[in-house]
């Protein structure tokens, strides 16, 4: 990105869901995810993706199910072609169908058992090209205190809720895996079905552009498991993957210390972290209604 834009200043912003794009990244929309700038081109798409979309779902309200904005967030997902984006929407319908388990273990404000831990967190920065941090510590978890199935929702529910911001939804999402603690308990908790289900999530069957996936502290243990889970990775994040090892300094080369924890190189503070969580429950029932939608779906 840093070939279209210059870098911007990082600091703290809040999660709005579905907004407008200001005029910079309207201007910017067009040239990185290929937004067109005829208000009636995209209506077009827009509808196509609709009418596509109904024709596979017969007796669902599709109408009130896809709205404008739910449409955009897929098209631009995948730079604005709306066979593409069907597809998309079709597979985020069958992840539903295929991994429910994974995606339904509870509501946000059900998950206190995974906040409190501080596994998974989006940082209140964006960083220098406008995108998201998701930072993932798998080896925070202990799989004796709540199951893989909780520690996927509530991923999958922080990820769900930036995927409704305008900006992120153009910039993408950066994903930071410190594996930091991973052993052979972990090993054993993570079996096909959860590395299937990843897979798909990051491969295109999520309405969102994974820029990069910067893998970190990873021991031989965790590259063993990564050879299996890179057979369930397609090219949309396979060529997208980054290993540092336990040489953090190269992870500064792609990300600002303002993005990332002091134990990671970084500067940022925990608190700018709980602010994700923290939106995540004040949005709720807005976040739920969609992936309501897409299990219902997934059952006709």
């Amino acid at each position: 990105m840093d070939s279209v834009m210059d870098p911007l200043p990082v600091k703290s912003e809040h999660f709005t869901l579905e907004d407008d794009l200001d005029p910079k990244w309207a201007v910017l929309a067009h040239t990185i995810v290929k937004e067109p700038s005829d208000t009636e081109e995209a209506g077009a798409k827009v509808k196509e993706v609709k009418e596509k979309v109904k024709e596979k779902f017969p007796n669902a309200n599709i109408d009130d199910i896809l709205t404008e904005k739910h449409i955009t967030r897929y098209l631009r997902s995948t730079n604005w072609d709306p066979s593409q984006a069907v597809d998309m929407f079709l597979t985020s319908v069958q992840q539903f169908k295929d991994f429910l388990p994974f995606v339904n273990a509870g509501l946000p404000s059900e998950l206190d058992q995974v906040w409190t831990k501080r596994i998974v967190r989006v940082n209140s920065k964006r960083d220098q090209w406008g995108r998201r941090v998701l930072l993932f510590r798998l080896g925070k978890w202990n799989p004796d205190d709540f199951s893989v199935q909780h520690l996927y929702s509530a991923t999958f529910s922080l990820l769900q809720m930036i995927s409704l911001e305008s900006v992120t939804q153009v910039a993408g999402t950066v994903f930071v895996a410190d594996l930091q603690g991973f052993s052979f308990k972990h090993l054993k908790s993570l079996g096909v079905e959860e590395l299937k289900c990843l897979g798909s999530f990051l491969s295109g069957g999520f309405p969102m552009w994974f820029r990069k996936l910067h893998i970190v502290n990873n021991p031989r243990l965790f590259n063993m498991l990564y050879s299996i889970l890179k057979g369930f990775l397609g090219p949309r994040i396979r060529d997208n993957v980054e290993f540092h090892g336990y040489q953090l300094a190269g992870l500064l080369d792609h990300l600002p210390a303002e993005v990332l924890p002091k134990d990671l190189g970084g500067a940022c503070d925990e608190e700018d972290d709980d602010l994700s969580v923290e939106a995540l429950k004040k949005n709720e029932a807005q976040i739920m209604d969609h992936m309501d939608n897409l299990k219902g779906l997934g059952q006709l």
